[in-house]
């Protein structure tokens, strides 16, 4: 009987790989780069800095190479905002300019799409000391104008954009949002949910323009779903886990998508007392400028079950809440195993955003970050063995390929990441990449770019389209 082969990974599909200005390219002082809230941040004396980063910026000629040697199809990076700004607005620095300009023309040498995030956490601390920067409705316009300035000199060669990545993490990191002073978390949750307005306000512009501007362009947010998995099959985990995707994940989508406020978002926000301040003619805007597709950074589920509680136990240091009174906690899974960093490694998971989103939206996605982080040890003789995270990547992919066999568009899959990179909350200790970086914390050492196993695993994958998964 002769056996029917397993469909493949269309041929336009873009196999790809992903990084971020600041957590790869250091040189931050360097031809003008203006600083960023970044390069404010009180950073732990034990972790690598972004001063150098992976030093991707004097040596993204080598890194690219390497990437055309795997295959890659895409690559997915950002540009610093204040190497093309310095102070967010006003002057371009042109040395900002020609440095993207030799990244993307090299990329497209080697047939590699470049997929460009407009801002990717590095926001500029220029328009932080002029108005609070995304607390201010003149935010709005300073995004549109750089973006406008991206679109100008890159939208020749570029045609995949991101808007912001990971809205709905940033916005809970008042660092992030260059915001230094104590505040209470009712303060926190207040100035979140303003400025995510302004940044929705944004996006809808930036897409506008970018279809006035860019031929045949495409753009779109990069979200990071967690998708909620209920801890029973009790009807109150059930919903507990509908109201945590709602709340944590969809709001942002329904106004990126819809220009709405969901029943369950608004009614979240108004008993809080953190209704942000709006205007209708922005929610207009958002629906008549809808994203083309949407960017999707996932990594790991939550296991939700439903909260009785009156009052919030853990905030998790800011960041997302673990636990919303009377609605739902987070709770271990003991049928989903966990990464070294405690998140659940959840492959499934991934399909059931991609097939939530297009059955909400209509859209197709783009899978702009997947990897697993670890602590890879580099051996004697120079060889990293990640088995695990071949594993991880396999399984996610295997899910994506149901998806694409089922009909659900996706456009591409950018693993994280290509290299490794300055974690946020790690440094050096937590790697991602494909390619080794011959660097510790506390020491640059020689910054050599050692192939893994994944590299070798990913690239074979790429030239059989697939089939080797």
């Amino acid at each position: 009987m002769k056996m029917i082969p397993e469909p493949l990974f269309p041929k336009d599909f873009l196999f790809g790989g992903s990084s971020s200005a600041f957590q790869a390219e250091g040189a931050y002082d360097e031809h003008g780069r203006g600083r960023s809230v970044i390069d404010m941040l009180l950073r732990n004396e034990k972790l690598a800095d972004y001063k150098v980063a992976v030093d991707h910026y004097h040596r993204f000629e080598e890194d690219i190479k390497l990437m055309h040697e795997a295959g890659l199809r895409a690559y997915r990076f950002s540009m610093s905002w204040s190497r093309i700004l310095p102070e967010g607005n006003g002057e371009i620095n042109m040395a900002g300019i020609e440095f993207y300009d030799k990244v993307i023309n090299l990329l497209l040498k080697y047939k590699i799409e470049p997929v460009v995030t407009i801002y990717h956490f590095d926001y500029p601390q220029g328009l932080v000391d002029q108005y609070q920067g995304w607390l201010s409705r003149q935010s709005i316009e300073d995004y549109v104008h750089y973006a406008s300035v991206l679109f100008k000199h890159f939208g020749d060669r570029v045609k995949y954009w991101l808007t912001i990545n990971e809205q709905d993490h940033v916005i809970h990191l008042p660092e992030r949002l260059g915001i230094k002073r104590e505040m209470t978390d009712k303060e926190i949750d207040k100035i979140a949910t303003q400025a995510s307005y302004h940044m929705c306000v944004a996006t809808a512009k930036a897409i506008k323009l970018c279809h006035e501007m860019v031929e045949n362009g495409k753009i779109g947010p990069a979200m990071n779903p967690m998708i909620g998995i209920p801890a029973s099959m009790k009807p109150e985990d059930v919903q507990a886990a509908i109201d945590y995707n709602e709340i944590a994940s969809y709001y942002l989508l329904d106004m990126h998508c819809k220009g709405i406020f969901s029943p369950i978002y608004k009614k979240y926000l108004l008993d809080r007392g953190i209704f942000p301040q709006i205007e209708e003619a922005d929610l207009e805007e958002m629906r008549t400028h809808p994203p083309d597709f949407i960017g999707v950074n996932y990594y790991m589920a939550k296991t939700i079950e439903h909260s009785s509680e009156t009052e919030i136990k853990h905030r998790g240091k800011g960041v997302i809440k673990q636990e919303e009174a009377g609605i739902y906690k987070i709770v271990s899974n003991p049928h989903i195993p966990v990464s070294e960093w405690g998140w659940e490694i959840c492959a499934p998971g991934l399909k059931m955003v991609i097939m939530e989103i297009f059955n909400r939206y209509n859209l197709p996605v783009l899978i702009t970050e997947n990897g697993l982080g670890a602590l890879d040890e580099l051996t004697e003789d120079k060889q990293i063995d990640d088995e695990y995270r071949i594993r991880y990547l396999s399984d996610h992919l295997k899910q994506l390929k149901e998806c694409i066999d089922m009909g659900y568009p996706v456009i591409g899959y950018c693993l994280w990441s290509f290299m490794d990179l300055i974690s946020g909350h790690d440094g050096m200790g937590k790697r991602y990449g494909l390619v080794y970086i011959n660097r510790s914390n506390s020491d640059l050492m020689d910054l050599a770019r050692i192939k893994k196993k994944s590299y070798h695993w990913y690239a074979n994958v790429i030239a059989t389209n697939g089939a080797e998964l």
